[in-house]
């Protein structure tokens, strides 16, 4: 593995993002929280959309229990 093709997933200003190792190595220690280590950009990806589907369900569960609203169906 060469750490130089590395794609790593973070969060950072309460986003989800991908990043390479260069720009992973260039933020600031504190600004970050990292979630994963990839071998390719396509599994860094596609663990973050999973993410952010999981965040949008979890906030509609939510926001439905609030109102009393019936549970959307995908």
């Amino acid at each position: 593995m060469d750490i130089g093709t590395l794609w790593y997933l973070i969060e950072r200003d309460k986003l989800h993002r991908v990043v390479t190792a260069q720009e992973f190595e260039q933020l600031p220690p504190d600004s970050f929280t990292l979630h994963q280590v990839f071998d390719n950009r396509r599994e860094a990806l596609h663990e973050m959309i999973r993410l952010v589907q999981t965040a949008v369900q979890e906030v509609s569960h939510h926001m439905d229990e609030q109102t009393g609203a019936r549970p959307h169906h995908k």
